[in-house]
């Protein structure tokens, strides 16, 4: 991993702070406020000094206070589905009702094994809501893949839309959970805990070393933190939203069992941002269709993802000039490819391209390039974010060296 000597000028000085409104147009809650701060000071997280926001959501509930603006927006879109954050917010607390006689118990591990759907994404929160750990597993894991790593959790149950998964386990049809929806309620579901930010809030799986997968506990802390230096990095803190502003439409075409598809889902939670689901495995065809079916205005993924919608055929049909946000990442990202699609969708040029680089095990992103820097390095993936403090170790007479990383998430 290269970074270029841009981060490393940045990697221990708090971001600087100009003179920001404190709420804005709509706010109804000062709740909203002050659970979120954009100042960084020096704390303490898993006995060590480091950056960490003295203002943060500390609960579920702070988490996504204020979403309750969101209820008449559309939140979730799939095929011909088309689903309401109020009608959202109902399905949780229906779905979570019917887990509770299963015996999911507070601390439990229920896995996630399905691929993406709006089941998937209220099963999920309903594990959140009885107070119970998701382990998002991945649907391409090999029949002995799956075994292994639903054995190392020790869950009790797996959802999931393989009727074939090996477990010794209680087994849900995640298709099942498609009739929780129908309702609506004003505001979210009450998410209990956690009792510490310690406490784990998720498992996921990397597979970025050889062997089987391996299971990286995601803490509650480390959740946060990523969505905080996400939305202070792109001005979307909750009390500086307008609730009457146009809605932000997402395409997520990433397996929501990675770590950066899981923040965007967050993210649109907590700002009222509508997601787009394209259905099965991914096909550059159906992309394109979605982007100017939906009116995609930011669509994030892997730099092969770019790759063949580029080279698509009927690329040139589509009207894309609703897309105004492309952040690549999940592997290297060649200055050849930002200046291809620059190129091919001009309307990305200057502020609409970035690259990013993070890991599972830091629950999201460390660095993203974006605008300026990217246009100046466009070799580099950026500045760390506030909390994310990055160090090269026995840099040579080029700068490259081992990484080393510290921070919250």
């Amino acid at each position: 991993m290269v970074v270029d000597p841009l981060s490393i000028r940045y990697s221990r000085v708090p971001p600087r702070l100009r003179n920001r409104p404190t709420g804005g147009p709509g706010l109804n809650s000062a709740a909203v406020q002050s659970a979120w701060g954009e100042d960084v000071a020096e704390g303490r997280y898993a006995g060590h000094p480091g950056l960490v926001y003295p203002r943060r959501p500390r609960s579920f509930a702070e988490l996504f206070t204020g979403a309750q603006r969101w209820v008449d927006r559309t939140f979730l879109v799939q095929g011909e589905r088309r689903i309401g954050f109020g009608e959202f917010f109902a399905a949780v607390d229906t779905a979570r009702a019917r887990l509770e006689p299963l015996g999911v118990q507070p601390g439990a591990r229920v896995v996630l094994l399905a691929y993406n759907s709006p089941d998937w994404v209220v099963s999920l929160f309903a594990i959140w809501a009885l107070g119970a750990v998701p382990v998002l597993g991945n649907r391409w894991w090999s029949p002995r893949e799956a075994e292994h790593s639903i054995a190392l959790v020790d869950p009790a149950a797996v959802i999931t839309d393989d009727p074939a998964v090996p477990a010794d386990v209680m087994i849900l049809d995640v298709a099942d959970f498609a009739s929780c929806f129908g309702g609506f309620a004003d505001a979210p579901p009450e998410l209990p805990g956690p009792h510490t930010e310690d406490d784990p809030a998720a498992i996921l799986f990397t597979s970025g070393s050889s062997g089987m997968p391996k299971g990286v506990e995601l803490s509650f802390r480390g959740i946060v933190a990523n969505q905080q230096n996400v939305l202070v990095r792109s001005r979307q803190l909750p009390h500086l939203l307008n609730p009457q502003a146009p809605q932000q439409v997402n395409l997520v075409c990433t397996p929501l069992f990675h770590v950066g598809a899981l923040a965007t889902l967050l993210t649109q939670v907590i700002t009222g941002g509508r997601i787009v689901l394209n259905t099965g495995r991914f096909d550059p065809g159906e992309v394109l269709a979605l982007i100017e079916r939906e009116g995609v205005q930011r669509w994030g993924g892997v730099p092969t993802m770019a790759v063949r919608i580029l080279e698509h055929p009927d690329f040139d049909s589509y009207d894309l000039s609703s897309l105004r946000a492309f952040p690549l990442g999940g592997a290297a990202v060649s200055p050849v490819l930002l200046e291809r699609m620059a190129r091919r969708l001009p309307q990305l040029q200057g502020r609409g391209l970035a690259n990013t680089w993070g890991m599972t095990e830091g629950a999201g992103f460390f660095t993203v390039a974006g605008g300026a820097d990217l246009t100046r390095y466009p070799s580099s993936v950026g500045r760390p974010y506030p909390t994310v403090e990055l160090r090269i170790l026995d840099p040579d007479e080029s700068g490259v060296g081992e990484v080393l990383v510290r921070s919250p998430t």
